[in-house]
């Protein structure tokens, strides 16, 4: 009967280790998406709040509106009390390159419980030409919204962000391995975990077996 323990003992490990420190700002593409066209005088933003701290990157889903779009995308990421603390352009030939795309910046190392408003435009210098992103209709992220030229809209930009307080403890574990050389430190974790899981084992066999 201790081989059922050992394998709860193991399921809680796999889920303690690759269960995210904290859920971040996020919101998936639904059964009711759209496209917001970004083009001319349009902008559309995202308000959310942020739960970690190093906020440096805010994913989006972006699509394309003609078989050829140019131009450049331009975002500004606004923090409450701040003002743009961050601001890039992307050109159209690299924010097709992939399905999402990640715009990335340097990090924002105090961004826990900070409000923010990522709002996507058209760049001034290369305005956008065929250039859309993905939103979902509905109140789907409850810590914010879809603006478009700053009016609140009944859905949700399709957007994740990406900050290394969130890290899981097995990406934690990975960061801070120190192997030797000619060793990864992916398989000194994995051995070490193995080692661990393997007492764990040994242990609950000697417990149950004990006599009562």
């Amino acid at each position: 009967m201790w081989l059922p323990a050992w394998g709860l003992v193991s399921l809680a490990l796999v889920a303690t280790l690759t269960r995210p420190a904290v859920s971040l700002p996020a919101d998936d593409l639904g059964l009711r998406e759209f496209v917001v066209p970004i083009e001319g005088e349009t902008a559309v933003s995202q308000t959310f709040v942020m739960t970690a701290d190093g906020l440096r990157a805010v994913a989006v889903e972006p699509a394309a509106l003609t078989a050829a779009p140019s131009g450049s995308l331009r975002f500004e990421l606004t923090e409450e009390g701040s003002g743009v603390v961050r601001s890039g352009d992307v050109a159209a030939a690299t924010l097709f390159a992939t399905d999402s795309y990640t715009l990335e910046f340097a990090p924002i190392d105090d961004s826990k419980d900070g409000a923010f408003r990522l709002e996507l435009m058209s760049s001034a210098t290369d305005p956008a030409r065929g250039i859309g992103v993905r939103a979902t209709k509905g109140a789907r992220y409850a810590g914010g919204a879809m603006q478009i030229n700053g009016r609140d809209r009944w859905a949700d930009l399709a957007f994740r962000v990406e900050a290394p307080g969130a890290r899981s403890p097995w990406d934690r574990l990975m960061a801070m391995a120190s192997p030797p050389p000619g060793v990864s430190s992916r398989s000194l974790v994995v051995t070490a975990l193995a080692l661990y899981w393997l007492v764990a084992g040994f242990v609950l066999r000697t417990i149950w077996r004990q006599p009562v």
